[in-house]
This record gives structure tokens, sequence and C-alpha cells, in this order.
């Protein structure tokens, strides 16, 4: 080489990566992304199971020494909203109505609620709060209600309005299939009216 040349750099090779290659290599980066959030959907599942276990058995341990947790949530579901019927209150509680019928006759026994006629269907039953149950409840609401603090102790005010909006936005996902579903159905009644409405 001539001295004061200028130096040679390498040209970069303009032809394009073998075919299949890149979509290659961008597969497998979206199948780990893919493998790495079930994991992490897995093991957060898990947690909020194992979670619900060890927290009802808590509850149950402080709060069964004088009420049981389904007829706190029976009593606290009525505080909420009184007089409800058995359907409301078995879909607002989870619960089958064999046994949901079962707790609410055990309650009745005991004077914390009662049953009366549905004003507007005398067929129907309404559920209600006793003067005895209102104030049962209330102890038992304050009974649980400084159990769940020491529960979340650990952590900051901050921390806790966090998960709550987390939670939210879990909830919020899997109730959509519901949502869904029940928009679905109101389209076919929709869509049946209108082909009615045709053929007249």
């Amino acid at each position: 080489m001539r001295r004061g040349a200028p130096t040679r750099r390498p040209v970069a090779s303009s032809q394009p990566p073998a075919s299949g290659e890149g979509a290659t290599s961008s597969a497998e980066g979206h199948g780990r992304r893919g493998a790495g959030e079930e994991h992490a959907a897995v093991a957060a599942w898990v947690r909020i199971l194992a979670v619900h276990k060890r927290g009802l058995s808590v509850l149950r341990e402080h709060l069964e020494r004088e009420m049981t947790l389904p007829r706190f949530d029976l009593l606290a579901n009525l505080a909420r909203t009184d007089g409800q019927t058995l359907a409301s209150l078995s879909r607002s509680m989870l619960v089958t109505a064999g046994n949901l019928t079962g707790l609410v006759d055990r309650a009745a026994r005991d004077g914390v609620v009662e049953r009366r006629a549905d004003p507007s269907d005398r067929r129907a039953w309404r559920v209600h709060l006793t003067s005895k149950g209102l104030r049962v409840f209330r102890d038992a609401e304050r009974r649980h209600a400084a159990r769940l603090k020491r529960i979340f102790a650990p952590f900051s005010i901050a921390e806790v309005e966090t998960l709550v909006l987390l939670l939210d936005k879990l909830r919020a996902e899997l109730r959509e299939p519901e949502t869904k579903s029940a928009a679905q159905r109101a389209r076919s009644v929709r869509t049946g009216v209108r082909h009615a409405r045709k053929k007249v």
C-alpha cells in the first residue's frame, strides 16, 4: 500500500438475510415472550388461589366463634340491600338456591332475618334483616374490619389501593365473557323480532 493512500473500509453486504432467517428469529422471540407471559399468569393465579384459601381460613377462625362466614355474607348482602329475593341473593352470593334456602331458614330460626311476602308478587318472598340481625352484623363487621386491618398492616395505603385497582381490573376481565354473552343474546332477540316483523 502506498504511503498516504486512503484506507479501504469493508463494504457492508447489501444482500438480504437468507429467506426465513428473520421470520424464524422473530417467531422465536415471540415464542419466548409468550411462554414468559403464560408462566407469569399461572404464577399469579396460583398465588391468588393460595391467598384466598389462607385468607378464608384465617377469617373463619376469627369469625366463626360466633358466626359462620356464609351467614356473615348473607347479612352483609342484606345490610347493603335489604329485602332481596332468593334469586337475587343467590346471584350476589354465588351460591345455589338449595344451599341458600337452608342458610336463610337457619338465620330466620335464629331471629336475624325474616321472610316477607313480595308486595308486587304474592307468590314470591323477600328476605329482610331484623333489628337483631342488623345489630349482630354490625358487631361482626367491626371485628372483621379490625382483623383485615391487621392482615394488611405490612402494606402501605398506596400499595393496598394499587392492589384494589389491579383486582378490579382482573374482575372486569373475568366478567367480560358474561357481558358478551348477554349482549349476544340481546342481539339474537332483536334479530328474531325483526325477522318476525318481516314475515308479518
